[in-house]
């Protein structure tokens, strides 16, 4: 019988070696856990690192050389992404090593390029231009950017995991919990902050699967009306079925579509949940706070939430009362640290 070193599980030989044979040739590196329990959970670094030193004892004396030389590629990839100067090529997905100082960047498996810093693909405008110039360029000049619209922002102002830096297009209005492909890193596509099971947040009682979102996150923004969120911005655009390309997932099974759902009219094109994820990215870039039109019950709500003391003392009257609370919860309790601002 095999076992592993970060659990109780006992496994025979013959179903060990079936087991990682098959995680090494067919799956993520992340995938190479006990086969009963699942365990462990190798999203902290440190804990992927102790795991794999043992487990690579382990796997030379029962896979096949090809095999365990295959296990040492994808360890080896997995360390690459920890470098800094380590960039996905935007056009074919392939990883490598940069070392240079310019932002035009040539990618040695397919030649085509893009940019060191946005990781858009590369065009001449770029030339002389910071990122931020470039894309305000694009939206001035572009007649293809501009025919896209809205649905060309979302898209070009998509999901980006904060632990490799892979960038997809895709919206952040579908599932929040979003599931890196390269890295398998587990994050909130609204504000970056991981998905966990085993929590780490001092007098957290939430169990199972979860994360903690700062109250601009557009997990909690998203239930707001546009006209609400409107005002925060204090800004006021038809095709018949949004565009924008979300991840779904359909039977398990995760799959990139467009979104299909009707637009709605003044929405820019887009069906209301995408018009308020847009919305939210304005309120974001801008940093914008959205405390100040809570109401008293999410007031409280965020109090809680915040851990910031919603004692209510004697002789307070309740305008004073919700007053003291928005200013300590705007004073002690930052917006989210990981939530994409302009730069």
């Amino acid at each position: 019988m095999q076992s592993l070193t970060s659990c109780q599980c006992s496994v025979c030989c013959g179903c060990f070696q079936q087991h990682f044979t098959i995680a090494v040739r067919d799956k993520h590196i992340r995938d190479m856990v006990c086969p009963v329990c699942w365990e462990p959970d190798i999203n902290d670094p440190e804990h992927l690192n102790s795991y794999f030193s043992t487990l690579d004892i382990q796997l030379r004396e029962c896979l096949e050389p090809e095999v365990y030389e295959l296990f040492h590629k994808k360890l080896t990839e997995q360390a690459l992404i920890k470098d800094p100067k380590f960039l996905w090529c935007c056009h074919c997905s392939y990883g490598f090593i940069y070392d240079g100082d310019q932002l035009k960047v040539t990618c040695f498996q397919c030649r085509n390029s893009f940019c060191a810093h946005c990781k858009k693909p590369w065009e001449s405008q770029h030339a002389g231009l910071s990122c931020e110039q470039f894309q305000s360029w694009k939206r001035e000049n572009d007649p293809e950017y501009q025919r896209q619209g809205l649905a060309g922002y979302l898209r070009d102002n998509g999901i980006t995991c904060p632990n490799c830096r892979f960038q997809y297009a895709l919206s952040k209005g579908g599932c929040m919990h979003f599931c890196c492909s390269q890295c398998r890193y587990q994050f909130c596509s609204g504000c970056n902050n991981p998905f966990h099971t085993t929590c780490a947040v001092d007098q957290c009682t939430v169990s199972g699967l979860h994360a903690h979102h700062p109250r601009d996150c557009l997990f909690y923004l998203r239930d707001w009306e546009p006209s609400r969120l409107q005002a925060l911005l204090q800004v006021n655009t038809h095709t018949y079925l949004c565009g924008v390309i979300e991840q779904k997932d359909e039977g398990g099974q995760q799959s990139d579509a467009a979104c299909g759902a009707q637009t709605q009219p003044g929405h820019a094109g887009l069906c209301e949940k995408h018009y308020r994820e847009y919305l939210v990215s304005l309120i974001n870039s801008h940093s914008i706070d959205p405390a100040p039109l809570y109401s008293s019950n999410e007031l409280l709500l965020a109090c809680r939430r915040y851990k910031v003391d919603d004692i209510h003392t004697d002789g307070e009257d309740t305008f004073t009362y919700y007053t003291r609370l928005l200013e300590k919860l705007m004073d002690e309790v930052p917006l989210g640290d990981k939530v994409p601002r302009k730069k």
